[in-house]
């Protein structure tokens, strides 16, 4: 077997630089404990935060989505946790152009001034010729499709056009509230990577193109309405692709099932995973760059996320909302406490209380130098689920032997929702519509195994606290001799690590490197990569700090070129300073 090689690391001595690109910042974040116990969601501008929530797994004639309905579910307990109480959800046959139209106009009459208003939708998209001519810069209008549609004239009135929901954002901003709309549903028809084709079916949230010749839908609007989404004053809008991409349902580490990926992110911001500088404040720009980023991540890079704010809205300093914390206010010696109300602001002493104490046996930082972050408390080793793995004729003979070090494994039919699928004849290794690693024998299978468990773990670690990265040019398969650049965002003053596991498990230590600096010295640091065999899938990792990591520099560099993908679980879980933000993207190269 060839010795695996991965990426060819481009510096200086090859006649190319790493470069330093532009400011791109949201500042460094405190170290003050951030976790959903006890976390309020409260409207900065004080009025009421409210909601209507709807997802469709269920319609009636055409194809049915796997995990709509859980993202509702997931979106509207995230709201209630954080002490949200006006909530409507929708779902499935709920969520009928009637009973809709109903529960927005409800919403809209119990709306007040200063209220901050959550939208949600998860189904099934598609498009339609605009109806107002010039409000779309393609002529094509976006349209969310109901549980009983279909291309009757009786089914043709379940549908909400993207008008009809800009027609009630405008009554909302009418009453004095800012909205925040979110679509996890596709319209397009592209796709950002191809599918292999012995791959299992994906799922879609997009329906084949139709004609009605009968179009019975009466659309609500009246004269005031914004022709589109750019003529609206107080509106934030975030879609799970662009206008010409389609959205998978993709599988979330440690969740059962298909889900939304930008469902699943926006439900984790809201619980305040997008406070990035843990201020209590998320404004628009981290509430953008953390639903994107972890979007990204979950989807293997084939969702770019697209976020549009209304033009007087200022993301950088415009608050979406805010997080309080409830603290307990003690009266006296033989007083009880009394509990301040969610999402009221706390007393400024209630407030430095509510603080985590600096221990005072902590080592006396240099002078100069910022404190080291504290370590995070390692978590307890969790049942992880087993991998599940697959041949492609569907024989589970291959198997018996196949024993991973990290992870169980499962053998399954390629019907069943594996993770891996094996080809036999070819042997090459499948994930989720992409080739893994090519020319892979049965003996040498634990290791991706193994290599599978990791990245899901990795993916787990990187949705809670993300670090914003990117691949250039662009997220297709890459072929060798080709150069890609891994981009890293808002890591000024920052200790950056960066690794790659191969599709075989090989970990490749890339960053710092000989006389790499220690701390970034510009807000992005761009890192330019050649593709080399073997070929298949690459997840570069990042590991950023405020402080410099030496344990777990010492770490990578003793796996580097070694197939220790679950040793790098373990000492991530050992070594992972309590600030740090992990990345981790995948990107797929062939010969």
């Amino acid at each position: 077997m060839r010795r695996p090689r991965g990426f060819e690391r481009i510096i200086a001595r090859f006649g190319f630089a790493i470069v330093l690109a532009t400011l791109i910042g949201l500042g460094l974040p405190s170290q003050r404990a951030h976790a959903v116990g006890g976390l309020s969601i409260s409207n900065p501008d004080g009025g009421a935060v409210r909601a209507l929530v709807i997802g469709i797994d269920d319609y009636q004639h055409v194809r049915k989505l796997k995990g709509a309905v859980a993202d509702a579910d997931d979106i509207v307990s995230s709201l209630r946790t954080m002490g949200v109480g006006d909530i409507v959800e929708l779902t499935n046959a709920q969520a009928d152009r009637a009973s809709l139209l109903r529960e927005i106009s409800a919403l809209v009459e119990r709306t007040k001034n200063n209220d901050l208003i959550f939208l949600s939708i998860a189904g099934h998209g598609t498009q339609e010729p605009e109806r107002v001519k010039g409000s779309e810069p393609d002529g094509m209008e976006n349209v969310f499709l109901l549980p009983g549609f279909e291309a009757t004239p009786a089914g043709s009135v379940q549908r909400i056009l993207g008008s009809e929901f800009n027609h009630f954002i405008r009554q909302f901003e009418l009453r004095g509230a800012k909205v925040i709309f979110v679509a996890d549903t596709c319209h397009g028809g592209g796709m950002a990577r191809d599918i292999d084709p012995r791959a299992a079916e994906m799922s879609f949230r997009q329906v084949p193109s139709y004609t009605l010749l009968v179009d019975e839908l009466k659309p609500v609007s009246d004269r005031n309405d914004p022709k589109s989404e750019l003529d609206l004053d107080h509106t934030a809008f975030i879609a799970a692709v662009d206008r010409y991409t389609k959205a998978p349902e993709v599988r979330i580490p440690g969740i059962d099932g298909l889900r939304g990926a930008l469902s699943y992110a926006v439900a984790r911001a809201v619980e305040g995973s997008a406070d990035t500088n843990h201020d209590g404040k998320v404004t628009l720009k981290e509430l953008f760059s953390n639903v994107r980023q972890v979007v990204y991540q979950l989807s293997d890079q084939r969702q770019n996320v697209v976020t549009i704010s209304s033009p007087t809205q200022t993301p950088e300093t415009d608050v979406a909302y805010e997080l309080t914390r409830g603290v307990v206010l003690i009266q006296g010696p033989t007083a009880g406490p009394a509990s301040v109300p969610a999402g009221a602001p706390a007393p400024a002493e209630a407030r430095a209380a509510a603080s985590p104490p600096v221990a005072a046996t902590a080592a006396a930082a240099p002078a100069g130098a910022a404190p080291t972050p504290p370590r995070a408390t390692p978590t307890p080793p969790r049942a992880a689920a087993p991998i599940r793995l697959a041949a492609l004729d569907g024989k589970t003979s291959y198997f018996p032997g196949v024993k991973p070090q990290d992870v169980a494994v499962q053998a399954v039919l390629p019907t069943d929702n594996p993770d891996l699928i094996w080809d036999p004849s070819s042997h090459d290794v499948i994930a989720w519509g992409d080739v893994v690693a090519y020319g892979v024998d049965v003996a040498d299978l634990p290791t991706v195994v193994d290599r599978t468990a990791a990245i899901r773990e990795l993916k787990r670690m990187a949705t809670k606290s993300p670090q914003v990265m990117r691949i250039w040019p662009d997220d297709r398969q890459q072929r060798s001799g080709q150069t890609v650049e891994i981009d890293l965002s808002d890591v000024a003053s920052r200790a950056v690590l960066l690794f790659n596991v191969s599709g075989d498990g090989t970990i490749q230590m890339l960053y710092p490197v000989g006389s790499d600096v220690a701390l970034a010295r510009s807000a992005s640091l761009r890192l330019p990569l050649r593709v080399r065999e073997p070929f298949g899938a690459e997840q570069v990792v990042a590991v950023t700090s405020q402080q410099r990591m030496p344990e777990l520099e010492n770490v990578l560099t003793q796996l580097n070129r070694r197939r220790a993908s679950g040793q790098v679980i373990k000492n991530l879980e050992r070594f992972l300073p309590a600030d740090a933000r992990i990345g981790s993207i995948g990107f797929f190269s062939v010969p």
